[in-house]
């Protein structure tokens, strides 16, 4: 009964797939030909810098979002100072 629950409480809540399951003595790559192939042929060499690329684009328009907000703010003050003049 003891060796029962050490082994339930040692196993993971969930099993294994095989094709993730890694062996000592098959550490590496399974396919070498297959990601060999990969890597000539450029397989996701564009998409590496997804993420720089898309902080740079956020980056970009929060400062075209804040530049336009402060020209609405002087344009807003200047109409304003423009329309207590005339009264």
């Amino acid at each position: 009964m003891l060796n029962y629950l050490k082994t339930l409480l040692r196993s993971s809540p969930v099993k294994e797939d095989a094709m993730l399951r890694r062996r000592a003595d098959g550490d590496g790559v399974k396919n070498v030909q297959f990601a060999s192939f990969l890597r000539q042929s450029g397989f996701r060499k564009r998409s590496l810098d997804r993420h720089d690329k898309t902080k740079k684009l956020k980056r970009s328009i929060a400062f075209v979002a804040i530049w336009g907000f402060l020209i609405a703010c002087t344009w807003i003050a200047f109409e304003s100072v423009e329309a207590l003049e005339l009264f």
